[in-house]
């Protein structure tokens, strides 16, 4: 972080931004996984996720699931597993074929079989809180900038300084050369919305 001596910001905050900036970019680039066996029902498709989200192996984002070697495909949404098969919720198969989400902590796994069997998922890990300055970040050197980089901006935006903060964001969405959800900074009423490529900056 720039400022080093904590003159402006504590260490204790600089540290809290650097914690949630290495999880933020881990849950979009998926950089760190961790893979848990989940156990599936006869006859269910829909199951809940809520417990994937919390404790010592949480995930910020289901990435794969997997029948035993086998990666299921990945369908956007519900609408995708509509036009696979009009009579989706009540299939049944030998195996499982595809997997998604609906909404955030509900997992549907089609289609259901007849007996109870388990899948493995695959997600974006949460990265351990950096709660000492003896606490390594887990994502690799190449991505320490980076986290850095979004920290300052959270800083910068702290500080109000909006112009200066979505100019690096600018840059920051440039260095990773991915497309990521916009980001929406706000002064006042005027927005300034940021995707990888594009920014506008708020008027002054």
């Amino acid at each position: 972080m720039r400022d080093v001596h904590g003159l402006a910001h504590s260490r204790e905050l600089a540290r809290t931004l650097l914690s949630h900036s290495q999880r933020l970019l881990n849950s979009i680039l998926g950089i760190v996984t961790t893979a848990t066996t989940f156990t599936t029902y006869p006859h269910q498709q829909f199951y809940q996720i809520s417990g994937l989200l919390t404790g010592d192996d949480a995930i910020t984002k289901v990435m794969a699931v997997r029948e035993g070697s086998r990666d299921l495909i990945h369908l956007a949404n519900i609408r995708q597993l509509t036009h696979l098969d009009t009579r989706w919720v009540r299939a049944i198969g030998p195996r499982f074929d595809a997997w998604t989400q609906l909404g955030r902590d509900m997992l549907i796994i089609y289609p259901a079989k007849t007996v109870g069997s388990a899948v493995t998922v695959v997600g974006a890990k949460l990265t351990t809180a950096l709660t000492g300055e003896d606490t390594a970040l887990e994502l690799p050197n190449e991505y320490h900038d980076h986290i850095v980089s979004l920290a300052e901006i959270m800083l910068l935006a702290k500080q109000r300084d909006l112009v200066q903060a979505v100019r690096q964001l600018q840059r920051l969405s440039n260095a990773l050369k991915t497309d990521v959800a916009p980001i929406k900074l706000h002064v006042g009423d005027q927005p300034a919305m940021v995707n990888a490529g594009t920014v506008t900056p708020p008027k002054q």
